[in-house]
């Protein structure tokens, strides 16, 4: 019943360009506590990478802006993550067998993480629009939540991120 909600959720708000919702999310300045399954079903604590910046993106493989995003994020996880950043990416596919090709074709190298459907994720942080993207600080509270995506946003991610990579 909860997979048939959030599904129809994601039918109605889908995906988002950068013209997406202007709202400014409750979860700015709350603690990132998101754990979920890699590809290789072993579980992954993104909250556990105290001290490091990190970006996390939701997105599902039949968005269409999500498939813009995740090589500029792949672009920006590798310029930055010898100064500390780590951007995973969660995915809200129903199949998870999908998300290989498609990765594959993207040539991205972060982590990506599963909660099929966005049944879990989806409701723990209010995500009504692919791709939305949170950006948490060192000590691991969210300081800036986008939906949507276009190359101004990109750019706008970027600033944000260097930004908390130079606080200390």
């Amino acid at each position: 019943m909860r997979i048939a909600l959030a599904l129809a959720a994601f039918a109605l708000g889908g995906c988002a360009t950068a013209g997406g919702l202007a709202r400014v999310s409750p979860h700015v300045g709350r603690p990132l506590v998101l754990t979920a399954p890699g590809l290789d079903g072993k579980t992954v604590d993104v909250a556990a990478e105290q001290g490091k910046v990190r970006v996390v993106d939701f997105w599902a493989t039949w968005c269409e802006p999500c498939k813009e995003e995740l090589p500029a994020l792949d672009k920006l996880a590798r310029q930055h993550a010898g100064r500390g950043l780590a951007v995973y990416g969660v995915s809200f596919d129903e199949d998870r067998e999908q998300i290989p090709e498609f990765l594959a074709r993207l040539a991205v190298s972060f982590p990506i993480l599963w909660d099929r459907g966005g049944d879990r994720l989806s409701q723990q942080y209010g995500v009504a629009r692919l791709p939305t993207t949170l950006i948490v600080d060192r000590r691991g509270f969210i300081r800036f939540v986008h939906e949507g995506w276009s190359e101004s946003r990109a750019a706008e991610q970027r600033r944000e991120v260097e930004l908390l990579l130079e606080e200390r």
